[in-house]
């Protein structure tokens, strides 16, 4: 069986190791033999054999032989048959994740010194985070659809910045000690006149020193209004078990009561990334309902690849956070944006990781 190419691995239930328990003692014998030749072959073949036995719990010396050759055995059915499955899994991911994909990244050989020189910046500031506008910046140099962002140190430069939009604008406040800026009252939308974004300054600032008296407040951004459509979340983030892992899901408020979310390994390929989106719940939407007319689902797939490279070009980023990422008929906005960096020990053993994971040339 573990010939044919069509055979991934085997899954053996039922009575082994118990034969010579239940029959007769010289079958022990054989059942040894059969598992000494059953780890040659998991060798040789290079496919997994995974193995139930009703008599585990007896411990014979042929299932303790299978554990020599790395064989998993187990008790429950239940338990080696989710094994198999997430073998299967896991070997159509790998089937359909490597061949398509070189992952190399010299996209951004012009623009990485930039983005490496707004680390640098933030690092001397003392600061972990990258400011909204600075993280736009840095989506920015490699071709992500950000927002054009003024920053105004007072009201006058707001009411001056908005004219410049030339329509409705957000205003939303900017301090490395503020991250959640909407639960301090910092955000003002459809701002129209330049009462209300006078007003909507005044009333930025000073929910701000009341939400945090000690934040250092940068200013205020100033952000023309993005055009209606879907919103969505992409984030990524470093686990200590997997490394670099990326998010997707429906964004603002409905992450949080709907968690209607997908993930994957970096670096992420574009038939993973297409397939984190059809994942989701909240995919249909996408597709257009009630008389709406489709979204732009290949320039969520582009973002999600550019997030996934930008995480590998820059070993120092150890969240990312678009929220949200406002999807139209044809392209997407990128309407928040958050970065944090990861302490400095850290930020050098994942570039020493990154080094020893290079080819020699």
């Amino acid at each position: 069986m573990l010939k044919d190419p069509n055979v991934g691995g085997l899954l053996i239930v039922g009575l082994f190791g118990g034969y010579g328990i239940r029959f007769a003692k010289s079958l022990s014998l054989m059942e040894e033999d059969a598992a000494h030749r059953m780890g040659k072959l998991v060798r040789s073949r290079n496919k997994p054999i995974v193995l139930h036995s009703l008599y585990n719990s007896k411990k014979p010396h042929a299932l303790d032989l299978l554990r020599y050759y790395n064989i998993p055995v187990f008790d429950s059915l239940d338990v080696a048959v989710k094994c198999i499955s997430a073998l299967a899994e896991y070997g159509n991911y790998l089937k359909s994740y490597h061949p398509k994909n070189t992952f190399v990244l010299n996209w951004g050989a012009k623009a990485k010194p930039q983005g490496e020189a707004i680390f640098k910046a933030v690092r001397q500031d003392g600061r972990k985070s990258l400011l909204e506008n600075e993280a736009k910046q840095l989506f920015a140099l490699h071709g992500a659809p950000v927002s054009r962002d003024l920053l105004a140190k007072n009201a006058d430069e707001a009411v001056a910045m908005a004219a410049k939009a030339g329509g409705d604008v957000v205003l939303k406040i900017v301090s490395p000690n503020i991250l959640h800026k909407t639960e301090a009252g910092g955000v003002r939308v459809k701002l129209h006149t330049q009462k209300e974004v006078r007003q909507a300054y005044k009333d930025i600032i000073r929910n701000a020193r009341y939400y945090n008296p000690d934040a250092d407040i940068r200013g205020v951004l100033v952000s023309p209004m993005a055009a209606e459509g879907v919103e969505v979340i992409i984030g990524t983030k470093y686990d200590d078990q997997f490394g670099p892992v990326i998010m997707y899901g429906l964004g603002g408020i409905m992450v949080e009561i709907l968690r209607d979310v997908s993930f994957r390994v970096i670096p992420l390929s574009p038939t993973g990334a297409k397939k984190m989106i059809e994942e989701t719940k909240s995919f249909p939407i996408l597709n257009g309902s009630r008389g709406k007319p489709p979204l732009d689902k290949k320039a969520i797939t582009k973002l999600l690849m550019l997030c996934s490279e930008i995480v590998e070009a820059y070993p120092q980023i150890a969240e990312m956070d678009l929220n949200p990422v406002i999807v139209h008929q044809d392209g997407l906005s990128i309407v928040d944006a958050r970065v944090i960096l990861k302490s400095d020990d850290r930020c050098r053993m994942s570039e020493d990781r990154c080094r020893i994971a290079e080819p020699e040339e």
